[in-house]
């Protein structure tokens, strides 16, 4: 199958599932976890595009992207963006019927219903761990030796 030119992240769902391994239900909304999550995809490995999006309103505390629609959270280079969206899940399902081709999106998610919606409109599915493998997490801290 071709490699995907754009990977759209369900944002919450990849923080519980893969970050959080499925605890810590209250901690996911923070700008913490959030920050954990975009951290590890400025290292995203490949080709194409991330676009994360978020359940719910922009927090107060984050500033607006610029106009070019790149987050001042990921490198200007990668073309990476953040969405925030009333329901994700909506989000991702409009931006699949708004592609030419929808087999060069990757929808990252492990929720089932939105999968096979995705997948009946022709996206491919990514698992968050999947992806995130694609994503190295920092290096370890250099060993001091004796």
């Amino acid at each position: 199958m071709e490699e995907p030119e754009h990977w759209l992240v369900d944002g919450f769902n990849v923080l519980h599932v893969a970050l959080l391994h499925g605890r810590e239900r209250g901690r996911w909304w923070r700008a913490e976890a959030r920050d954990q999550l975009l951290s590890r995809i400025q290292r995203f490995e490949g080709p194409g595009k991330v676009c994360v999006v978020f359940d719910g309103p922009r927090p107060e505390t984050d500033p607006e992207p610029p106009a070019t629609g790149v987050s001042p959270e990921l490198p200007p280079a990668a073309a990476h963006r953040i969405v925030f969206a009333p329901s994700a899940d909506d989000w991702l399902l409009a931006e699949i019927r708004k592609h030419a081709n929808p087999i060069r999106l990757a929808i990252v998610t492990a929720d089932r219903r939105l999968a096979d919606r995705a997948r009946h409109r022709g996206a491919q599915i990514q698992s968050p761990r999947d992806f995130l493998a694609r994503c190295p997490a920092d290096d370890p801290p250099p060993s001091t030796g004796s």
